[in-house]
């Protein structure tokens, strides 16, 4: 962290933490504090408390009182996202120092006499600062945070757009909440109620400042769960101005996805009725949702796709699943006897990235500013072996979950890989799953392992990051808090990154509530090599982890992290930090219901009633009714549990209603309407897109 913060102490001399420093009041709190603690050996600290008396010195002849500051100047036609740094000063300043700032258009200042120091925020109005200043032409999402004599100016590249889109640039929001966040100790730490973290301090400093930058991950994107159609508004307003607060965005004019869908709109059977030859060939008949990837006309209307696109970096990547082609001439392109990542497919990498080449080739003849965008995915996430070089217009999305780095052999593939793809020239993209879906919105924590492998993407050259989130916060926080970091500023010092956390976010019960976190991330660390392996791969695969979370979170770790949570609950006072504590209970208790859920679901199976997925991987099955029955009604009570616990915040950043709404409308994964059909139970769910619509 650069330069210091005002994170309030309960005592006058603060300390230094994580590179943040809490404001020094005066040089005789530090002489008392020094001389109580070292009275035994009063000449031991001369020398260090001179030293630091004189830098005590340095810094506040440059520091700027925070409670100096009397006004924002911005320009009387601002861009919508100026008029937001604006208002997001003044609201934040204000709670620090509690002192109401005044708005000052530009021109009002130029013809005022005005004293006390001024945020100049925008280009314009800090053009107006007094001093000479270089500002445009900018880089993308470029930033300027400059200390001045009449006070400090926050500029960079700003787009016309909403505030609070994640695709409109502004460097003008992100010198600011660099400011408050880096500088002045404001934290969002989750969207909505308890979230946010401002200190108060009327005596707050800010240190000189002079930063001119680009963020270093191009795109920063987390998704927050399943389609916001499921959400309320209330929640999908918190979850944007949380984005655009930690400082994510995806200016970048990209798109990674699979991209047959909409480039051969499969909504619809019209490309599949009129052109079947287009189409994958398996077991000896053409059908969708593959192509086939050497066709000529498949290659040709994927040009088309990318050069009509709207994105400068346009998809091209295949349909997800499998089914890929079988005709001669794809195979021939395939290397024989290399196996892809679940040892049962051959591996192709060679034939998929020849489509690759060859569409970015023929792309960049025609525009040299255009590019593709494709996924290293499934059973082409190797480098193929018979290409030598890949085209520079062609940025690879590179699809992993850090999560899976706990297995020694998963992180050393993945380097492999990353450094055989480096070998080829690949423009790299974090692809992952921070979130992702497989957890079912429980405790998986695996900060450790996101802080080590962002920091180590961005130093092999990754470009970009984004992947799926979870809404879950209430369980997962802490994972967020070490994205939102390590996106932002890879580079960092890590050292006490996560003990920042639970020091600003908890407060009084730091201790208590990282050791309820620790009970779950340490259980998977130890437990992680217990997994299944139905899929023979060291990667993240549903199938290895569905009905294993009885051995990777056992019931003697969750009832360890409750005996910390009991304590955080018990000690914590009123306010901020017991309304985040009670946040967290309901993490708890929906992990605890998940937990007993997947037991019960994975017990059904082996008794020999059809659960999607556990019956799949289970290969045991007993006959016993009465056990059965029995296991059914706990299923079931714990299924009705489970879903009072979706309904009851929903504005919270808690469990996603979206996700289990979603695998009722798509009727995937339907294993309380099953349970409840055994038992001859017929009342429907509340969680549909419908129902939630109506709430």
């Amino acid at each position: 962290m650069k330069g210091s913060s005002t994170r309030h102490n309960s005592g006058d001399a603060p300390e230094k933490r994580n590179g943040a420093c809490v404001m020094i009041r005066d040089r005789q709190s530090v002489i008392d504090h020094l001389t109580l603690s070292n009275r035994s050996h009063p000449m031991k600290r001369i020398l260090p408390l001179i030293t630091l008396l004189l830098l005590i010195s340095d810094a506040n002849a440059d520091a700027q009182k925070l409670a100096s500051f009397q006004r924002v100047v911005i320009a009387d036609d601002a861009l919508p996202v100026q008029k937001a740094a604006a208002n997001e000063l003044i609201h934040y300043v204000g709670k620090i120092t509690g002192r109401k700032l005044e708005t000052m258009p530009l021109k009002v200042f130029q013809l005022s006499k005005t004293g006390g120091l001024s945020f100049f925020v925008g280009e314009t109005a800090a053009a107006a600062n007094g001093e000479k200043i270089t500002l445009a032409p900018w880089r993308t999402e470029e930033w300027l945070l400059k200390t001045v004599a009449k006070g400090i100016v926050l500029a960079g590249h700003d787009e016309a757009g909403s505030p609070w889109s994640n695709v409109v640039a502004s460097g003008t929001m992100l010198a600011t909440y660099t400011l408050l966040d880096d500088h002045l100790g404001v934290h969002w730490f989750w969207p909505g109620e308890f979230g946010e973290h401002v200190p108060t301090d009327s005596e707050a400093t800010v240190p000189t400042l002079d930063f001119r930058k680009k963020p270093e991950f191009e795109i920063r994107s987390i998704g927050l769960g399943y389609s916001s159609i499921y959400h309320t508004k209330t929640f999908d307003d918190a979850a944007r101005k949380w984005t655009r607060r930690n400082r994510l965005g995806w200016a970048r004019s990209a798109v990674f996805g699979h991209s047959w869908f909409d480039a051969f709109n499969l909504r619809t059977d019209e490309s599949f009725k009129e052109h079947p030859e287009w189409f994958a060939f398996v077991n000896g008949e053409r059908r969708p949702p593959q192509l086939c990837t050497t066709h000529p006309e498949v290659l040709d209307r994927m040009v088309e796709h990318v050069l009509n696109g709207k994105q400068d970096i346009m998809h091209i990547s295949p349909s997800d699943g499998g089914g890929f082609c079988q005709c001669e001439r794809c195979t021939a392109l395939d290397v024989p006897g290399v196996m892809s990542y679940d040892g049962k497919t051959i591996q192709l990498s060679d034939r998929i990235f020849t489509y690759a080449n060859e569409i970015a080739r023929r792309v960049r003849e025609k525009n040299p500013n255009k590019a593709c965008g494709m996924f290293a995915y499934t059973f082409y996430n190797k480098p193929p072996l018979n290409i030598k070089r890949l085209e520079p217009n062609l940025y690879l999305s590179f699809v992993y979950q850090s999560a899976s780095h706990r297995d020694p052999e998963n992180l050393k593939q993945w380097r492999d890989s990353v450094a055989g793809w480096q070998k080829l020239g690949a423009k790299m993209v974090v692809r992952e799953g921070w979130g992702n879906h497989y957890y079912h919105d429980m405790h998986m924590l695996h900060y450790d392992q996101i802080i080590a492998s962002l920091a180590e993407a961005h130093d092999l050259g990754f470009v970009a990051a984004y992947g799926e989130g979870t809404k879950n916060f209430s369980a997962t926080a802490p994972n967020y808090w070490a994205l939102t970091r390590m996106l932002w500023d890879p580079e960092r010092d890590t050292t006490n990154l996560m003990s920042e956390y639970f020091e600003s976010a908890y407060g009084p019960v730091a201790k208590e509530m990282e050791a309820f976190f620790e009970s779950y991330n340490s259980a998977l660390t130890e437990n992680w090599s217990k997994r299944d392996r139905h899929v023979d791969t060291t990667n993240m695969a549903y199938a290895n982890i569905i009905a294993a979370w009885n051995r990777l979170i056992p019931i003697e770790a969750v009832e360890e992290a409750e005996r910390h949570l009991k304590a955080a609950e018990a000690a914590v006072p009123d306010g901020d930090y017991k309304g985040r504590v009670r946040f967290h209970r309901l993490g708890q208790d929906y992990t605890r219901t998940m937990l007993e859920l997947m037991d019960h679901y994975r017990q059904i199976a082996i008794l020999g009633v059809k659960m999607d997925f556990f019956s799949t991987v289970l290969k045991e099955r007993r006959d016993d009714p009465d056990s059965l029955k029995s296991i059914l009604k706990k299923a079931y009570e714990a299924g009705e549990k489970r879903e009072k616990l979706l309904l009851a915040h929903r504005d919270w950043a808690g469990p996603d209603e979206g996700l289990y709404a979603f695998t009722n409308d798509r009727k995937l994964r339907k294993w309380h309407s099953t349970v409840k059909e055994k038992l001859g139970f017929k009342h429907p769910t509340a969680l549909t897109k419908e129902a939630l619509q109506k709430k």
